[in-house]
């Protein structure tokens, strides 16, 4: 905790230094950025969208949002496990150009919705913790923290001088903290429920053990913008 803590002081300390030496820079010799822009994008987040406000050469605004779904499944010997990712994602971002073009710092927030949804069909016993348990219902669950801060790089600015289209390119990390993982079963003998319950505990806490080093999101997306 004490590292994350100085690492994103160093990530602060940075962008304002940056920051005031962008505000102090003469102008570019291109022109004025400044108005709005749209970018259609897709990455690791989905499909999304955004709009750019321009501040100055300098400065932007960014306000978007990526969303995607995907369903599969895979038979076992059990039965057959089927699996939904529900990706939705709304930013918040300020995007500092230090030298006045395309490349960009940016960091911000995200309303991180992301989560993924298992359940199963099953046609044999289960085990859980050494057991073997008749299952009539096995439902499962990973949701991430709903406020998520990012930090990144990239290249692109929607509302620059040099035309109305543009290309647009990030690299960063959502920082979603631990995953959090859940999951319930109905025992078919109600008799056994209450060490069907026990058992499955101790199955999602050493799941929820090896998730928690999935803290940090991968954000990787290329866009088109265009300026009006």
């Amino acid at each position: 905790m004490k590292i994350q803590k100085t690492a994103w002081r160093m990530v602060l300390a940075a962008a304002v230094c940056v920051a005031q030496g962008a505000l102090a820079a003469p102008a570019p010799e291109s022109g004025s950025a400044g108005g709005v822009g749209v970018t259609v994008k897709a990455g690791t987040l989905g499909l999304g969208a955004e709009a750019t406000i321009g501040v100055s050469d300098y400065l932007g605004v960014r306000l978007g949002g990526n969303g995607y779904n995907y369903s599969a499944s895979q038979s076992e010997e059990e039965g057959t496990v089927y699996g939904d990712l529900n990706l939705l994602t709304y930013s918040a971002l300020l995007d500092i150009h230090p030298f006045g073009g395309g490349f960009r710092i940016s960091g911000g927030g995200m309303m991180n919705k992301n989560k993924i949804k298992l359940r199963a069909d099953l046609d044999e016993t289960v085990e859980l913790d050494g057991q073997e348990y008749w299952l009539s219902d096995l439902k499962g669950e990973v949701t991430f923290n709903e406020m998520a801060p990012y930090a990144g790089i990239g290249y692109g600015n929607a509302v620059g001088a040099d035309g109305r289209w543009h290309f647009a390119c990030d690299f960063g990390l959502m920082f979603q903290g631990s995953p959090k993982v859940s999951a319930s079963a109905t025992a078919s003998d109600p008799a056994l429920q209450p060490i069907v319950d026990d058992a499955l505990n101790k199955e999602v806490a050493d799941i929820q053990d090896d998730a928690n080093a999935f803290k940090y999101y991968p954000v990787i997306s290329l866009g088109v913008s265009f300026r009006f």
